[in-house]
């Protein structure tokens, strides 16, 4: 009887770790593939991603616009606007405001000069904005003026202000610069490795670090290889959100800790609705059931499709940091410290 235990016993000893072996077979077959892992990580990645976190900022545009109102019988249209007619109806003038916000990646650093990558779509605010009394006849109703943008970023204090470098309206894609004065402060950089977007698969994780509605937050996401990709942007389930745009987005090469950079979000689905609403003189605060009198005015707004995000791949940022090698150059950026 005691023969047979023990032989009993080291059988089990020999499929328990023929188990094992055979599991870590498998899991070294899976992490050396030199490609994006799909499968979830089996180590920590806070570490990483405690650095990442110190090297995304929130960017908060401001934009100040002067707003001239011509009234119904003034038959103005784009052509008659000069700066003596704009005088003339300067008792019709209001100073008006608006504000997006966004994330911002620092990619370089170096002699106090900060370069910030984000997206096109958060920093730039056309210089001027018509409209037009309806049925749009060319005669202007309303016409507003850029006088002033203030670009803002969390964590830098002092030093010169924010400007933008090289933007790209088409890609999304835009590199502001800052420069530092007696800059003490040991300032994170964004120096992952570039990734290679063809290396993504269907199913490969991606972890996205930003603002969405200004709190500092890491989300992961799985990829879909649709057709999109040719077009230099790939597909993820992410939940997109106001203030992310700009998020830098990592994946994990055969394991931890190798992440590297392969795009920015972007964008997100979105349906367009017209909504009824009040005039805005109404009240937020005022009670649901209350009845409402006054006139009711038609606003388009977009809704977005969450589970839905678009990001550029970073091949299309490279080939945009090299497209302005000159205004980069000129502005004082080595082009071999980008992502070091």
């Amino acid at each position: 009887m005691l023969i047979r235990n023990i032989s009993l016993y080291c059988l089990f000893l020999i499929m328990l770790f023929g188990c094992k072996t055979s599991n870590i077979s498998n899991q070294s077959n899976l992490i050396s593939d030199n490609k994006y892992d799909s499968e979830f990580p089996s180590l920590s990645v806070s570490k990483e991603l405690s650095y990442i976190s110190k090297t995304v900022k929130k960017l908060d545009i401001l934009a100040f616009y002067a707003t001239y109102y011509f009234p119904p019988n003034s038959n103005i249209s784009k052509n008659d606007i000069n700066d003596s007619l704009l005088k003339l109806y300067s008792d019709n003038l209001t100073i008006d405001h608006e504000s997006v916000s966004g994330t911002a990646s620092i990619i370089y650093n170096k002699n106090n000069l900060i370069g910030l990558l984000t997206c096109a779509h958060v920093v730039d605010f056309p210089d001027s904005v018509y409209s037009f009394y309806y049925p749009e006849d060319s005669k202007i109703q309303t016409l507003s003026i850029k006088i002033k943008q203030q670009n803002h970023v969390s964590g830098f204090t002092t030093g010169e202000p924010i400007e933008i470098t090289a933007i790209d309206k088409v890609k999304d894609i835009a590199i502001l610069s800052k420069r530092l004065v007696n800059n003490d402060d040991i300032i994170a950089t964004l120096n992952y490795p570039r990734g290679e977007v063809n290396k993504l698969q269907w199913g490969s994780i991606v972890y996205i670090m930003g603002f969405p509605l200004g709190n500092l937050m890491v989300t992961r996401a799985i990829v879909s290889l649709t057709d999109k990709i040719k077009t230099g942007v790939f597909v993820t389930d992410a939940l997109y959100n106001h203030g992310i745009s700009g998020s830098p987005v990592f994946a994990i090469r055969d394991g931890v800790p190798n992440f590297e950079l392969i795009g920015m979000a972007s964008s997100s689905a979105a349906q367009a609705s017209n909504l009824l609403v009040p005039n805005e003189d109404y009240k937020q605060d005022s009670k649901i059931l209350s009845i409402y009198n006054g006139e009711i005015f038609v606003d388009n707004t977009k809704l977005i499709s969450y589970g839905v995000t678009y990001s550029v791949t970073i091949d299309e940022i490279i080939t945009f940091i090299n497209s302005n090698k000159e205004t980069l150059t000129r502005e004082g950026f080595n082009m071999n410290n980008f992502f070091m």
